[in-house]
């Protein structure tokens, strides 16, 4: 009979204890380590250098702030040719104990089309992104002992309609093609096997992290909104029906899904499979907002009631991801994305950046559909979205925190780095409900 110390560090629980890897002063390559999880695998790895003696954190952009003295950067741009990434890679005398893969490109959209509307270009560039790591690798001889891709939600087709839920890593693949996730994994699969190398493949929900740049990042979005409504003096009014007030979603944080990227390389047990990564906590927007205003110090409201002020949206796939049934609904009154063209709105903003000295080079409204679009991806859609933990339980893993407190924390760390105004800091878990 086996036993784990796990331990609790600030918010985060539940957290495993390594005792027979400490002092092993392993190396690590963290592939597109400025994103949102990239950012956080390295931080979580950085926090014990007894276990990583060196960290290479690959991104194209110098990081923004200073690094653990157990970083490296290097500056790659993984759409180069593979041979100049491994000759960049030598030069640097890069060899990787375990790699770690977070790199994303998000393409634009197709004209008058959803953020994620360009199925080909997205698959294209993101396979490439990959397939020219693996290749650098192999060319430097720098082969890990295992290599961990994070993929997503996306997966399991959270973001064209109804899964089937919970999502589990074993459901099948809704689709054969079209979805660059299932080529990431079939490629990374194939080089593992001719390599012999182990391999991870983990697939978080939407992420909450605070970065500079993330092209997917809803807490950014969120925390405009209410800075903004603030400013106005109005509610968090909220734009969808009852159905995704009450809708199981669970978000991921990235510090956790860092935590949880180390374990999963480090343990033996856990080689050669795919793993979910959530919070662990269970998550509705109607539980949140309430919270949410009282952070603000704003009231809220809660969804319109007569059926005449929403509009339908259909979603393209029928049968939806789930294999049965219609395709996915969608009931909205109003859109984030919508609210972020009022003029009111964005002259609101420049005032809270004027007076809270926030970052002169960036201007989220000029990419509403980015920031604000992937707020209604995540808010509006009904269908549940719960990430099933327990395959993960069972390999070991207990790591835990509360929604709720990582998207303070993280909305207290964009303000940190002068991307939203600070959040006044009232805190209540027990909201009572009201209507309007």
């Amino acid at each position: 009979m086996s036993s784990q110390k796990v331990f609790t560090k600030d918010i985060f629980h539940g957290l495993p204890e390594f005792p027979e890897h400490d002092g092993k002063s392993y190396t690590a390559i963290v592939a597109g380590a400025n994103g949102i999880t990239g950012a956080h695998i390295v931080r979580a790895l950085a926090e014990s250098p007894s276990r990583w003696k060196t960290i290479y954190a690959l991104s194209r952009r110098p990081p923004q702030s200073k690094l653990p003295s157990n970083v490296e950067h290097i500056s790659i741009d993984l759409l180069e040719d593979p041979k100049t990434i491994a000759q960049k890679l030598r030069d640097r005398g890069v060899r990787a104990d375990y790699a770690f893969f977070a790199a994303y490109i998000q393409p634009p959209p197709k004209p008058n089309e959803g953020l994620w509307s360009d199925v080909t270009e997205t698959e294209r560039v993101n396979v490439l992104l990959l397939k020219n790591f693996l290749d650098a690798l192999a060319l430097s001889k720098s082969l890990p002992k295992r290599f961990l891709l994070q993929t997503g939600g996306k997966h399991y087709g959270v973001h064209i309609g109804p899964t089937l839920t919970p999502m589990e890593e074993s459901d099948p693949r809704y689709v054969r093609e079209g979805n660059f996730y299932f080529s990431q994994e079939d490629l990374l699969w194939k080089w593992c096997e001719i390599h012999h190398v182990e391999w991870n493949v983990t697939r978080p929900g939407f992420i909450v992290g605070a970065v500079r740049d993330a092209a997917i990042n809803i807490v950014y979005g969120l925390a405009i909104y209410a800075s903004v409504q603030k400013e106005l003096g109005k509610k968090l009014e909220f734009p969808a029906d009852i159905a995704a007030w009450e809708a199981e979603k669970h978000l991921s944080s990235a510090l956790l899904i860092g935590y949880h990227a180390e374990w999963a390389v480090l343990t033996d047990g856990v080689k050669n499979q795919a793993l979910n990564i959530s919070d662990d906590s269970l998550f509705t927007y109607g539980k949140f907002w309430p919270i949410f205003a009282s952070w603000y110090g704003i009231d809220y409201q809660i969804p319109e009631q007569d059926p005449a002020k929403y509009q339908k949206v259909l979603m393209p796939r029928s049968p939806p991801p789930r294999g049965f049934g219609g395709p996915g609904e969608i009931n909205l009154s109003w859109s984030f994305e919508g609210w972020a063209a009022q003029p009111e709105v964005r002259e609101a903003w420049k005032r809270l950046k004027a007076r809270h000295s926030l970052v002169e080079n960036r201007d989220p409204f000029e990419n509403a559909k980015d920031y604000l679009g992937m707020v209604d991806i995540d808010v509006l859609g009904p269908w549940g979205r719960s990430l099933s933990m327990g395959k993960n339980r069972k390999l070991g893993w207990h790591g835990y925190v509360d929604s709720h407190d990582a998207l303070f924390k993280t909305i207290g760390e964009l303000a940190d780095l002068k991307m939203v105004p600070p959040v006044p800091g009232r805190r209540e878990n027990h909201i009572h409900y009201h209507g309007y």
